[in-house]
């Protein structure tokens, strides 16, 4: 029934945050973080952060694959948040969330979700945020409301995802990131060195057909 999801729900998130826990926002410290100008800057940020719980929305997810955590199975997830160019990295093993996951449609590289979950610091040397007991509220869009400016559509040639584990690193642009969708069938079937050459033709079809866009006819 309804109401027991609903109380199962509300049980597991007294239970990994603690009752009446405050909640913050994951995207303000994301960009909070991001714009830091100096190291103790972000020290400060990161610290009144870590160990509270903060919702992620708009997380797009570049990565996704089985994993086991303190012997659960589950799913670890690298998404992007669009806001600040960092992503967010966790590990999802409670069951609801898994269930949300794989409810039809189920969720794939490309899709975006919001997440609850405590900041634990950012990953050494990376432009990643770790986070723990992660709780998947929702299926999310993309982006904010229009109106909302993001990082990416003011600049749609900044890089958006890199791939490092082909014959040579390949770098994907904001505006290229549908690309991603192919992701999971091309290295499944092809492995590496497949999905960087996949990666390398559709750029530099893409970067062609720009430039003739751009150049007008000849």
């Amino acid at each position: 029934m309804i109401w027991r999801a609903l109380l199962s729900a509300t049980l597991l998130l007294a239970l990994a945050f603690g009752a009446w826990a405050a909640t913050s926002n994951g995207n303000d410290f994301a960009l909070a973080y991001a714009e830091a100008k100096t190291p103790a800057a972000k020290k400060a940020v990161l610290d009144d952060a870590q160990g509270r719980p903060h919702i992620f929305r708009y997380l797009q997810i570049m990565e996704m694959e089985p994993a086991t955590e303190d012997g659960r199975e589950g799913l670890r997830i690298t998404a992007f948040e669009p806001g600040s160019y960092y992503d967010v990295k966790f590990t999802v093993t409670m069951p609801v969330s898994l269930s949300l996951l794989r409810s039809d449609p189920p969720t794939k590289v490309g899709g975006a979700i919001a997440v609850l979950g405590k900041v634990v610091g950012i990953e050494p040397g990376t432009s990643v945020i770790l986070i723990e007991s992660p709780i998947v509220r929702f299926k999310d869009r993309l982006s904010p409301k229009v109106g909302q400016e993001l990082l990416g559509e003011v600049n749609p040639g900044a890089t958006f995802y890199s791939y490092t584990e082909g014959p040579r690193p390949v770098n994907l642009e904001y505006r290229d990131r549908d690309l991603l969708v192919n992701r999971d069938k091309i290295l499944a079937e092809g492995g590496p060195k497949a999905w960087a050459e996949f990666l390398e033709k559709e750029i530099a079809k893409r970067k062609a057909q720009r430039a003739l866009k751009e150049g007008g006819p000849r």
